[in-house]
């Protein structure tokens, strides 16, 4: 996809931050079938970083493949699960969501102030 270099690097930006936030919704989601539709919202993404680096073929097998054949196959199979296992009443994090999520957050922190040139996500 030949788009002019502010135009790319805000579509690459874009992708990058639905790809991070769908990867966190396969991780965080209660729900199996959230947590599948995140997923394919993720590769439908992969595939669309593809088209921008203008490899059409790999984007097409990505996007047939994965998308299309085994996320329909993991959405078949989460939805023969029993669904009183998944209650409502269970949106509290875990001490292991807690611990994991500060030490990404660290590790994110801990990388932007070490190399700021390289790793700009804001600038102060």
């Amino acid at each position: 996809m030949d788009l002019p270099g502010p135009i790319h690097d805000i579509f690459v930006v874009f992708l990058g931050s639905i790809i991070i936030l769908g990867g966190l919704g396969v991780v965080l989601l209660i729900n199996p079938i959230d947590s599948a539709f995140s997923l394919g919202l993720v590769l439908v993404c992969i595939s669309l970083f593809y088209i921008s680096l203008n490899s059409y073929f790999v984007a097409a097998a990505q996007f047939l493949i994965y998308v299309g054949a085994i996320n329909v196959l993991i959405i078949f199979a989460v939805m023969f699960m029993n669904g009183s296992e998944y209650s409502n009443d269970s949106y509290l994090w875990t001490i292991g969501d807690k611990i994991t999520s500060q030490i990404c957050l660290s590790i994110f922190f801990f990388i932007n102030d070490y190399y700021p040139r390289y790793l700009m996500v804001w600038n102060f």
